[in-house]
């Protein structure tokens, strides 16, 4: 009988790989399915587990797989310059408070389900949390996407691997028996915040001229060995300092896109990285064993499923409330909807210090593995299911959210260009000190170390469940001022954002039929700032509390938020009625175009800016109902108001036919006012262009 062939060194590992993978990926390619898939099956055969006549030695392909994840993060970074990073940061920094904290919760409810301990349930909530940068990376490289999609996913992931950091630190301090107290927490963020102050300080002033410098010499060979020297070198240091490779690999490759000379080494790097980057994914495949995983089959299809879903929900939601959009938010979601090597990482300190059994580190894998097959088709199928989510939109709250979105870019524009934020320092600090008051209320009255529930059973002369309940009403009375500092310091806040966004005059000069509009705002403006405190604040007290308690807090927490979010899209829709008559009392539709698309800009009080499109006589949307084109659904811009000769201003019905010479006035984001007027002003010998892939309006008017 002949014997699996093996290999005696990494060489050989290294042509048995990629020989595999080639053929794999060749079959996968002409099955038109991702190649990320056809690696994985390729790392299945040349793997430990299978009865494949192939073997190769996974601890030295685990060495070379370490290149491709470093080379595949600087290549990433090589997209996202440091100015761009401090920019997507707030908004970023928002969608992984929700995501994060949601998944950590989700994943301790499914361990307890599952009769784990309380620690291995912390554990698979904190794998859960973390996407795969690389597996997405990857998958956007074989799939068409938006810049403005990638810039939103990337600087999530980001965000995420920081936030792992902080989790490995608190996950080791809780396995190995230390107390977490908030100066651990504070020195972790602190060792964090410095080491990245400092990487990027020093960074910037030395990687781009030095880059600068190599790229004039005009030498393609030495201009990739510098840039990736660079790329290893941060690593390194990263991984001295204690953190991932990948961080360090991300960041120079942010600061080498800092010289300006991206288009000089790109495509230097681009074979480099898909050669060792196949055989990071080949290494993942490896992994994977089919015997442990039927074993604890229904716990991988729990566990699947909280990604799957869960994600989505956590960053489309997230994504909705930073005013991304509908289909953007949507596509978010489905794009960050699996696990990968943070995950590997954390579930590995779990199995290290005894904190978790072995099956939790397999089942780790078999997720991430499944996630990473799954991956590519949900990218694929994001755009139609978002079409699908937002033309299920109910009215009200499809107009609201397009309004939203416009508001939410005028808060990053102004946050942007102010300076002076000396006004919110002071809600932040009280938002802050409140959530920290209450955790720590509700988490000493679950832990009860004085034993006050005994106390109350002997002082009350009643049974130690009742007294458990008076106890958990008392500890709920103390948190109440500081919920009220909570709920006041986060309207506070909002308040403070919205008159910064808005160019509202002055609260007690604005007419009170506008206030509706005022009122709506900032009760959303207030609910983002909340959920984004709520969520982390309820995964990390859910530990300490019943399964069923977290559970309960949610669907009330869900259950109040649709309540304020429907609330808010009915006062929007008589706020919309309101804005057709100051319309057809202020502007006029008889405009004089000189044959050029017609864009004009506006402030309307309580809407924010609107843009006038009159559609031309060679528009081909000249005919059709506003039902067929269905702009708001398929571009996210919003029809306020159209305008019709002699008849002025009215409300647009969905069956009432668009004619030439009409002005049609949006209201949304700069993107959806873009691809509706390219729908809008499609010439009649062409199809309307795809909302999706709309070209840009020449030479928009710039938003105020």
């Amino acid at each position: 009988m002949i014997g699996p062939l093996t290999t005696a060194n990494s060489l050989g590992d290294l042509a048995l790989v990629l020989c595999v993978a080639a053929v794999t990926t060749v079959i996968f390619q002409a099955m038109r399915q991702p190649v990320v898939v056809g690696y994985l099956v390729a790392g299945m055969a040349v793997g430990p587990h299978l009865r494949v006549p192939l073997l190769a030695n996974y601890d030295r392909i685990h060495t070379l797989s370490e290149f491709g994840v470093i080379l595949l993060m600087f290549a990433l970074g090589l997209e996202f310059s440091v100015r761009k990073l401090i920019k997507l940061g707030p908004t970023s920094g928002f969608i992984t408070a929700i995501q994060v904290g949601l998944m950590i919760w989700l994943g301790y409810i499914c361990g307890k389900v599952m009769g784990w301990t309380p620690l291995e349930s912390i554990f698979t909530g904190a794998f859960l949390s973390i996407s795969s940068t690389t597996i997405v990376a990857k998958a956007y490289e074989e799939v068409s996407t938006s810049q403005r999609l990638r810039d939103l996913v990337f600087g999530v992931l980001l965000m995420e691997d920081l936030t792992a950091v902080v989790e490995l630190a608190i996950l080791t301090a809780l396995a190995s028996g230390t107390h977490v107290s908030a100066p651990m927490l504070f020195t972790t963020v602190a060792h964090l915040v410095i080491f990245l102050a400092l990487l990027i300080g020093i960074g910037i002033l030395v990687v781009p001229r030095v880059i600068r410098l190599v790229v004039r010499l005009n030498r393609p060979e030495t201009t990739l060995i510098a840039s990736v020297g660079i790329a290893f070198g941060l690593a390194l240091l990263a991984e001295h300092a204690g953190y991932s490779v990948a961080l360090g690999a991300f960041l120079g490759g942010s600061l080498v896109a800092e010289s300006g000379e991206i288009h000089s080494i790109e495509h230097l790097v681009a074979p480099v990285r898909d050669l060792f980057g196949a055989v990071f994914f080949v290494s993942v495949g490896m992994m994977i064993d089919p015997a442990l995983i039927a074993e604890h089959w229904l716990a991988l299809i729990f566990l699947v499923g909280a990604v799957i879903v869960g994600k989505v929900v956590a960053v489309g939601f997230g994504s909705l409330m930073s005013g991304a959009g509908i289909l953007t938010s949507v596509e978010a979601g489905m794009s960050l909807a699996q696990i990968g090597e943070f995950s590997f990482i954390i579930a590995g300190v779990g199995l290290q210090l005894n904190a978790t059994r072995d099956f939790i580190y397999t089942l780790a894998v078999a997720v991430s593995a499944i996630t990473t097959f799954t991956t590519p088709f949900m990218i694929r199928a994001a755009e139609p299911v978002g079409d699908f989510v937002a033309s299920h939109f109910p009215e009200p709250v499809a107009v609201l959210q397009s309004l939203y979105d416009s508001w939410m870019e005028r808060v990053r524009i102004a946050s942007a260009a102010r300076a002076e934020r000396a006004s919110l320092r002071w809600p932040i600090a009280v938002i802050t000190g409140s959530a920290i008051a209450i955790g720590a209320i509700l988490i000493f009255n679950e832990i009860d170390p004085l034993d006050f529930t005994t106390m109350a059973s002997h002082l009350l002369q009643m049974t130690y469940f009742d007294a458990g309940l008076v106890v958990d009403v008392v500890a709920l009375i103390v948190c109440t001022p500081f919920a009220l500092s909570l709920y006041y310091g986060s309207r506070r806040l909002a308040i403070s954002i919205a008159m910064r966004a808005i160019p509202f005059t002055t609260r007690k000069t604005l007419e009170p039929r506008w206030a509706t509009a005022e009122q709506a705002l900032i009760e959303m403006l207030q609910l983002t700032i909340l959920l984004g405190v709520v969520m982390p604040l309820v995964a990390i007290v859910q530990p300490f509390m019943e399964p069923v308690e977290g559970v309960g807090i949610v669907v009330i927490a869900a259950l109040l938020m649709g309540f304020v979010v429907w609330r808010s899209a009915r006062l929007m829709q008589g706020q919309m009625r309101a804005a057709v008559q100051l319309l057809s009392a202020s502007f006029t539709a008889r405009e004089e175009t000189d044959g050029h698309p017609p864009l004009r800009e506006h402030e309307l009080p309580g809407i924010g800016s609107l843009t006038a499109v009159r559609i031309m006589p060679d528009c081909a949307v000249a005919g059709r109902t506003f039902r067929d084109l269905d702009i708001r659904n398929s571009t996210g811009a919003t029809v306020v108001a159209i305008a019709r000769g002699e008849e002025g201003f009215h409300a647009p019905e969905p069956g009432e036919i668009i004619r030439t010479g009409d002005v049609l006035e949006l209201a949304g984001s700069s993107d959806a006012i873009e691809a509706a007027a390219a729908v809008l002003n499609a010439k009649s010998e062409d199809a309307p262009p795809s909302a999706h892939n709309a070209p840009a309006v020449a030479s928009p008017t710039a938003r105020s």
